[in-house]
């Protein structure tokens, strides 16, 4: 039984037509794992722990730089490290909780990893720099606000 060669030639086309699909399909999924892989990276860059902590609890002044200097006066957070490498931070009513490191560089790495007691689905990462640190004050400074750190 011969197959008459137009049938060849639309088996052949569709053929091509679902290949082409397959490689684009292919293609487009491959491009959209290399953008996730790409923004997984740690934003914060590359780092090494000290290995040094702090404990104690601190009444913190924010100075933040976003704020106009006629606003509403600073608001005071209670911070608490322990030696573990765990934090505690506190402002009115809302509770951030997770754990810190201090860098070979000098920075404070915060990770907040539960709010009001609530896990989050990812920590979020804070980095500040370890300012003029003494037993009974330190300084962090951010990007966008500083925190003035007295022991209690």
């Amino acid at each position: 039984m011969k197959i008459p060669s137009q049938v060849v030639e639309f088996r052949i086309s569709m053929l091509r037509i679902a290949l082409f699909a397959f490689v684009v399909a292919l293609v487009s999924c491959g491009a959209s794992s290399r953008s996730t892989r790409s923004n997984a990276s740690d934003p914060l860059g590359e780092f090494e722990d000290s290995g040094k902590r702090i404990a104690g609890d601190f009444i913190a002044s924010i100075d933040d730089s976003y704020r106009g200097k006629d606003s509403a006066p600073q608001r005071q957070v209670m911070l608490s490290f322990d030696g573990e490498g765990h934090f505690k931070r506190q402002l009115d009513s809302r509770i951030e909780e997770g754990s810190y490191l201090i860098t070979t560089t000098g920075e404070m790495i915060v990770y907040i990893e539960k709010v009001n007691g609530e896990p989050l689905t990812a920590a979020k990462a804070e980095r500040y720099r370890l300012d003029e640190q003494s037993e009974a004050s330190m300084t962090l400074t951010g990007p966008a606000r500083s925190f003035l750190l007295k022991r209690k």
